[in-house]
């Protein structure tokens, strides 16, 4: 059974990172439902690494664009990079001083709920009233700045880093691709920053429980699962609309008011 959680770990936070409905809100509804023993930061840190490797693998071609572009001192206004550094700004300064106060306090299931009506409202009226469409390398610095405070947002428990961004980026026009897309890049940037954060924590505890081959396991789980589900919502955006997670976060938002509130 303890095995079993390490694969459903892996299969939550693979398939939830990418999507905008929330993956440390699943995570903490799978863990309320199970009532499973608390797995340790050092698996927390291989499943981010796992969905890590996978984003890399699916924007392989616009990672290497950018640091082709990046060491060819190509530092245009175009120049893609600075927008990712620039939307990831807010969200570490921010961070920094909030993150182990909101972790300590909002993880509840009710706020979960809450959150997830509230921000599947927001992604719908940015999906479907902002009619403009542009690409996501023809944005603007303050574009990507304005992005990066939605991303703020994200420190919301059920709010959902991939889901703020994606609001964001479609408010601002860009393309239901594009803002996908840009919302993936600039899950590279956090994700490694939260790995820092907590390998810093792992280091700094000397009593951490290290469970190697569950958690390498947990983590090539997380990285296929992730590559799957990253293609199944491109598909999706690419011949609809963001609906299908609209509907799905309503429906769970107002299930779990109706049994936690």
């Amino acid at each position: 059974m303890f095995e079993l959680q390490y694969f459903i770990i892996g299969i939550v936070q693979g398939f939830t990172e990418f999507l905008p409905i929330s993956s440390s809100g699943h995570l903490v509804l799978v863990s309320e439902l199970i009532s499973w023993q608390d797995q340790g930061l050092f698996t927390d840190v291989a499943v981010h690494v796992g969905t890590l490797l996978a984003v890399i693998i699916y924007l392989r071609s616009h990672i290497i664009s950018l640091v082709k572009n990046f060491f060819s001192f190509q530092l245009s206004q175009n120049n893609s990079l600075i927008k990712i550094i620039i939307a990831t700004i807010p969200a570490v300064i921010v961070g920094f001083f909030i993150f182990d106060f909101v972790q300590l306090y909002f993880r509840e299931i009710k706020v979960f709920a809450v959150t997830s009506v509230v921000f599947a409202a927001l992604l719908f009226v940015a999906d479907h009233f902002k009619m403009k469409i542009s690409s996501w390398d023809n944005m603007s610095y303050v574009q990507a700045f304005i992005i990066g405070v939605f991303q703020i947002l994200a420190f919301i428990p059920g709010a959902s880093r991939a889901g703020v961004t994606i609001t964001g980026a479609r408010f601002l026009g860009l393309n239901r691709s594009s803002a996908a897309i840009f919302s993936m890049l600039l899950s590279i940037p956090i994700i490694l920053a939260s790995l820092v954060l907590t390998s810093l924590d792992l280091m700094n505890n000397a009593q951490v429980n290290i469970n190697l081959y569950q958690s390498l396991f947990a983590s090539f789980v997380a990285c296929i699962t992730a590559i799957l589900s990253i293609n199944i919502m491109m598909r999706i955006i690419q011949r609809s609309n963001f609906n299908i997670f609209i509907i799905y976060r309503v429906l769970l938002g107002f299930i779990l008011l109706y049994f936690y509130a």
